[in-house]
């Protein structure tokens, strides 16, 4: 079965504190999470002061719903679908909605994907956005006891 990656960036106006942002990323989690579990949608975000990028995998029809729903946030302005794209197979398999905040002690890993400009999706290719995603996130997970995700909602095997 084929299956739609959509990966976007916008601007976030949650706040620029470090708690800001957590406390806001633990909200937006929950909500996705009991979203994407009804609609076997699977994903990762990651956030910082200034940006947000998302990648989201699942049935063409759920993902496009999503990204609509998504895309008329307050939380979030000047969306940009940096990429919409058939897969044969999701890259976050197991997560519902993985999340992560990039902390300032991630510059190294930021320059690697990044480099000396530092972190600003509109400069990405879409494939390296996703790579950054994932490493950000695998990066976070990694070193946080209980990473808010964990606390949101398990890990899972998706249908499809």
């Amino acid at each position: 079965m084929s299956l739609l990656r959509v990966v976007y960036y916008s601007r976030q106006r949650v706040g620029r504190s470090r708690e800001t942002i957590t406390d806001q990323l633990a909200d937006i989690l929950q909500a996705s999470i009991a979203n994407n579990r009804q609609h076997g949608i699977t994903g990762a975000m990651i956030l910082d002061h200034r940006w947000v990028v998302q990648v989201l995998e699942g049935r063409t029809s759920a993902v496009t719903t999503a990204y609509q729903r998504i895309a008329c946030d307050a939380r979030h302005s000047d969306i940009v679908l940096a990429d919409q794209t058939e897969i044969d197979e999701r890259r976050f398999p197991y997560w519902w909605m993985a999340g992560a905040a990039i902390e300032p002690d991630m510059d190294e890993l930021v320059r690697r994907w990044c480099g000396d400009s530092g972190f600003d999706p509109s400069r990405m290719a879409p494939r390296r956005l996703v790579d950054l995603t994932e490493a950000v996130v695998t990066a976070y997970m990694e070193r946080t006891p209980m990473p808010v995700m964990r606390r949101a909602g398990a890990p899972v095997q998706p249908q499809a």
